[in-house]
């Protein structure tokens, strides 16, 4: 394990005090719209994961060659502070501040900051490439319970996931990935029990769909509804796993449906995907005792304000009713009793839990994704001028990773030219007439 010392000084902040050193947490891709990237920093890179075996006890996973920023928060009386930060390369120290590239792949503790006699390191570890499952539900802190369970809809009329009074014909969960340049194999859904008394024909499907993001606008399934879906599985739904199954749980009474994608999907390029779980609601006229019941994190870390509340990309689980073409309803809307004793807004979220692999383990059989269109576009670059070929003639737009268009262009013959010396230091995504995306790091 290598480990790598960085020296700073540290510009205290006027008025505040610490009584130890200390650091934030990285800020990780949880939250759709509320996190702005700024000057100099890097945009978050990491996702969270899940207590899983597979994660080898992290708590945030990032891809081979990610920067990522540990801020220092400690107070005036700490101005001269080092650095060492396991796993990790010298890239720059910012007011103290460290912003470091992982460029070798495993599992490595946190960071300890040193001052004088005096250290302070979180008891957290993070994972650089390999196998991981990402998840979205936050932690008050990391290695407690979650907020395990399932949530009601309001006035009574069932839960959140399958079988159900209220015509439920889909859920899923929206993921912002800290990479594109990575695979996913497949995705684990868990369930708050198993389902009992199921017909041993009745199935249930998971679908991926690449999203579509505009200015103002979004569509879960993407511009080509149900025919643009990458990937799609049917499931039994008297498959899911038990305790006695011995698979990892994270509460002894949940099930999973651990699906294994027949393509596993190559994300270069895709910054953003949807999974989907639908056509549970097997015998609408049966009168069951809401069988099939996603499990949900019910009390999760992160408090909404008005604004993220009804701001749906500051979500990550939606629901679909039965003859809505989208996903437009974010679970802490729709249902569940959303508020929080100090009168925020909680944010739910279905235990929907992509399994991904970094870019520099590839496996035999991995195949590029089909979305019923060619992906020939590419990128040069000519000092501030990105040029974009292989598209189709019509609107390009260079779109952030909270959604809004930034730049737009015409293309002619197959081709446009952006000028991105406006842009601030970020990555984005170009977006082709098409439906064709790639990515770029300014």
């Amino acid at each position: 394990m290598k480990k790598f010392l960085f020296a700073s000084m540290a510009l205290a902040t006027a008025g505040a005090m610490a009584a130890q050193l200390s650091y934030e947490i990285p800020a990780t891709l949880s939250y759709f719209g509320t996190i702005e990237a700024q000057e100099g920093i890097p945009y978050p890179a990491a996702n969270f994961v899940t207590n899983n075996p597979v994660n080898e006890g992290a708590c945030i996973w990032v891809p081979k060659g990610s920067m990522i920023m540990y801020k220092n928060t400690s107070g005036a009386g700490y101005n001269d502070v080092a650095w060492v930060v396991p796993g990790a390369t010298d890239r720059e120290t910012v007011a103290g501040s460290v912003i470091v590239r992982y460029d070798e792949v495993g599992t490595f503790d946190f960071p300890t900051l040193v001052s004088g006699e005096e250290t302070f390191k979180h008891d957290l570890k993070i994972k650089v490439g390999g196998k991981a499952e990402l998840c979205h539900s936050d932690t008050r802190k990391w290695g407690e319970t979650y907020g395990l369970g399932y949530a009601p809809f309001n006035g009574g009329n069932g839960y959140l996931g399958g079988t159900n009074k209220v015509n439920i014909a889909g859920v899923g969960n929206f993921y912002r990935f800290s990479s594109p340049d990575m695979y996913v194999d497949g995705v684990n859904i868990y369930l708050a029990k198993a389902p009992g008394a199921v017909p041993s024909s009745a199935t249930m499907m998971t679908r991926v769909f690449l999203p579509f993001l505009g200015d103002g606008q979004f569509s879960m399934i993407g511009q080509f509804g149900a025919l643009g879906a990458l990937e799609g599985e049917n499931v039994p739904i008297n498959s899911a796993k038990t305790a006695a199954d011995g698979v990892w749980l994270p509460s002894s009474k949940f099930a999973v449906y651990n699906v294994d994608f027949s393509t596993k999907l190559n994300c270069e390029g895709l910054p953003y995907l949807f999974f989907a779980v639908e056509g549970f609601s097997y015998d609408q006229n049966a009168d069951m005792a809401e069988d099939f019941v996603l499990a949900t994190d019910v009390m999760p870390a992160r408090e909404l304000n008005m604004e993220d509340y009804n701001n749906a990309l500051a979500h990550n689980s939606f629901v679909r009713q039965g003859g809505e073409t989208d996903y437009i309803r974010p679970v802490s809307v729709f249902g569940g009793s959303s508020m929080t004793p100090a009168g925020n807004f909680k944010s739910y979220n279905f235990w929907i839990c992509p399994m991904v692999r970094g870019a520099e383990t590839p496996v035999s059989g991995v195949e590029d994704i089909v979305t019923g269109i060619e992906r020939n576009i590419s990128l040069e670059r000519d000092g501030d001028n990105l040029i974009v070929t292989g598209v189709a003639d019509g609107q390009l737009s260079i779109v952030a990773l909270d959604g809004t268009i930034r730049s737009t262009a015409k293309a002619a013959n197959g081709g446009a030219i952006f000028n991105t010396s406006s842009l601030a230091h970020g990555v984005y995504v170009v977006v082709a007439a098409d439906g064709q995306t790639i990515k770029f790091v300014k």
